[in-house]
């Protein structure tokens, strides 16, 4: 089963999120903040990251940078959902080596397809 963790600090998203993942048969784990974002990725080693981009504690950005930079989690592919529309800092954000960039408000199906398109270019099995 694939595990996708979720860093949003959203409660309303989370929830929506979560429950489309688990319909779709993804194991889902969930960080509200930043920095335990980063360590439940060390600890948990999910095949996907979801990731906001404006958290409390820190901003996505640097979470992304902090993931790419350690051997142990660089691998794994990271999905942005942000609010953010700022031009320069997406393509910031997409140098850093993140797989889709996904602005809010944004179609559930689409990311599901995303992340479908994703883990089956990296030899997950497709769901």
């Amino acid at each position: 089963m694939n595990k996708i963790l979720i860093i949003e600090d959203e409660a309303d998203i989370v929830k929506v999120l979560t429950k489309r993942l688990l319909r779709h048969s993804f194991k889902v784990i969930v960080a509200g903040e930043g920095w335990k974002g980063t360590e439940l990725a060390h600890k948990e080693k999910p095949n996907l990251i979801i990731l906001d981009l404006m958290l409390p504690a820190g901003d996505g950005l640097t979470v992304l940078k902090n993931l790419k930079m350690i051997s142990r989690t660089a691998y794994i592919p990271v999905v942005v959902l942000t609010g953010k529309s700022d031009e320069e800092y997406k393509k910031k954000v997409i140098a850093e080596g993140v797989e889709a960039y996904l602005q809010k408000p944004y179609d559930v199906n689409e990311l599901i397809s995303i992340i479908n398109e994703i883990l089956k270019d990296k030899g997950e099995v497709k769901l």
